[in-house]
């Protein structure tokens, strides 16, 4: 894919040497190009000026160069988990799950919270007399 991009150059003497650099990530590498182990790239890249000096002279202004990627297979190798690490992990969970809800019980979490008994007793009750018609 082509990035355009451009940069002033405010002010250079005879010459200016210009330099682009990129990455391509072996994730970039598996994802664009899964079936193959290398890539041939060739880069092109074009200089233009736009300058109100009437005799600029651009020498050069368009080159290309071939560049060849090739995959590094330590990297790229993703073989999966061993088998064992699955159960080992589900035992170390359920392990971890019951030392979390054997230290809540022994600090009263799960614990009923018990009604707590009337300030006044029942038998105290006010009565209030009925008018006679």
């Amino acid at each position: 894919r082509c990035q355009p991009f451009r940069c002033p150059l405010p002010s250079f003497e005879r010459a200016a040497v210009l330099r682009a650099r990129g990455r391509l990530w072996n994730s970039t590498f598996l994802e664009e190009f899964l079936a193959v182990t290398s890539v041939e790239l060739i880069v092109r890249a074009s200089v233009s000026v736009t300058s109100s000096i009437k005799n600029l002279v651009l020498k050069d202004g368009a080159t290309q160069m071939p560049i060849s990627i090739y995959l590094d297979p330590g990297a790229a190798v993703a073989g999966g988990v061993p088998w064992w690490v699955v159960p080992l992990a589900v035992l170390a969970g359920i392990l971890l799950l019951a030392l979390l809800v054997l230290i809540l019980w022994k600090l009263g979490f799960f614990r009923r919270v018990r009604a707590v008994p009337p300030a006044v007793p029942q038998y105290h009750a006010v009565k209030i007399p009925r008018e006679e018609r």
